[in-house]
């Protein structure tokens, strides 16, 4: 393999490290409400967090569909809770449910973000 290949790829390797832990989050350990808009009105969850991730989501309020978008919601949350992200598309059909308890997990996060 050709030595500046070589080179390159490490450069790489080292470059995509230093980017994924400068983008880790890093949280304010606690209880976070968020808001959103849903389909049938707000979405209303609590997030909690310990230093670096999201432990648990409760939705307290919701008025969604119970077939389509409670459903959804529990997928959402599912995904959230197992990537600690909420960089996801909305699930089809359920769109603004999807939005709505997305945006309200968001709210929460960026209540409990520290600021850099």
């Amino acid at each position: 393999m050709n030595k500046n290949l070589i080179i390159a790829c490490v450069c790489a390797a080292l470059a995509a490290a230093c980017l994924s832990f400068k983008s880790m989050t890093v949280f304010e350990a606690g209880k976070w409400e968020g808001f959103g808009k849903g389909y049938n009105g707000t979405i209303h969850v609590v997030v909690e967090t310990d230093s670096t991730s999201i432990i648990d989501i409760n939705v307290l309020q919701e008025d969604e569909d119970l077939l389509i978008g409670v459903e959804a919601i529990a997928e959402l949350k599912e995904f959230v809770l197992e990537t600690d992200s909420t960089e996801t598309d909305a699930i089809s059909g359920a769109t603004a449910s999807s939005e709505g308890f997305m945006e309200a997990v968001e709210d929460a996060l960026s209540k409990a973000r520290l600021k850099k």
